[in-house]
């Protein structure tokens, strides 16, 4: 995690236990509202590093429930980009959906532990 934030990883996991994280609230965790290039540059690798850990998978809100995204990791970080970009990475309220998997859970309940 050298490139990215431990603490942001730390409290995504941590905010994904009782809910899916909403994609503003990535983008807030990571840029604290600094959308220069280098936060949006962090935003990415913190959320390839989630999802090339197997940690976090992104999906919609579907008919039923939440529908993860199709394709692979790598696909599933071009489609945040091209999504973040479409909103001008101000999704306030608007975008894609990340939930926690199995090992996302175990570590996000390790987090939490003292």
């Amino acid at each position: 995690m050298d490139a990215i934030s431990s603490k942001s990883i730390k409290a995504l996991l941590v905010a994904g236990i009782h809910d899916w994280v909403m994609l503003d609230e990535v983008t807030w965790e990571v840029t604290g509202g600094d959308l220069s290039e280098v936060k949006r540059e962090a935003t990415l690798r913190t959320l390839d590093y989630l999802y090339s850990q197997g940690l976090m998978v992104p999906g919609d809100l579907g008919e039923s429930g939440f529908e993860d995204w199709s394709g692979s990791p790598s696909d599933w970080l071009a489609k945040s980009q091209s999504e973040l970009e479409r909103m001008d990475w101000k999704p306030m309220g608007a975008g894609f959906y990340l939930r926690l998997t199995r090992r996302g859970d175990v570590a996000a309940r390790g987090v939490k532990s003292p």
